[in-house]
């Protein structure tokens, strides 16, 4: 493999460093989802509410102070099937989760790969399938959030005991969501980097294969 194509192959590397990142923000930070819920019959009460994929806080104001609540994301989900589907959330946050953990695989195969003049098909198969499977199960994973939310937040983010407030069609989508589709475009860079890699070192292992016994024979002949 030539130096070019190794530095090809290397860039993934920073490009697999970026979307753990933004992973790790994204499963790190409480902003899946904001919500701006409102009361009944009140024009002066108002909330703000931010749901991640496990936690969030809950900050309500009746009108003398606001009181602020830590969320339980899967006891929310626990509240009833019209708050949230439990299934669509377990795929979100496995999805997200298996997503960072083959974007960590490919980062290290992307070295191995760099690092070795020898010929190695075994690490560029693990290093596309790593990509492959990282951007998978991160498509997965926002659509689901992306059913979730359409289906069930924005209709309600508000648990039964805050039946006087209100939050629907008040709650939208934050970024901690749109890290995990700024992760998958940067996992698809990366599989089109090591498919330009890829062409690049068959043509240069073309270039440097020795001319064949046939074509030997066949100039000999010709001669």
């Amino acid at each position: 493999m030539s130096i070019r194509t190794r530095a090809l192959v290397f860039s993934t590397f920073f490009g697999s460093c970026i979307a753990i990142g933004l992973l790790l923000v994204s499963l790190t930070t409480n902003h899946w989802v904001r919500a701006y819920p409102k009361r009944i019959n009140s024009t002066d009460s108002k909330g703000d509410i931010n749901f991640g994929l496990f936690y969030g806080n809950k900050d309500l104001n009746y009108g003398f102070g606001v009181r602020t609540t830590p969320i339980i994301v899967y006891t929310f989900d626990q509240n009833g099937p019209e708050t949230m589907n439990f299934w669509l959330w377990l795929i979100t946050a496995l999805g997200t989760g298996f997503g960072l953990l083959t974007c960590a695989i490919s980062a290290i195969a992307a070295v191995l790969k760099a690092a070795s003049a020898a010929k190695r098909p075994a690490t560029m198969v693990l290093l596309f399938a790593s990509n492959i499977s990282s951007a998978a199960a991160q498509v997965i994973a926002f659509v689901c959030w992306l059913v979730q939310f359409y289906q069930y937040l924005q209709q309600n983010v508000l648990a039964v005991q805050d039946r006087h407030w209100y939050s629907h069609g008040l709650a939208y989508l934050g970024y901690s969501f749109y890290l995990v589709i700024a992760s998958t475009l940067v996992v698809i860079l990366n599989i089109i980097i090591l498919l330009h890699a890829k062409r690049r070192e068959r043509a240069d292992r073309q270039r440097l294969e020795p001319p064949s016994e046939e074509k030997n024979q066949g100039a000999i002949m010709l001669y």
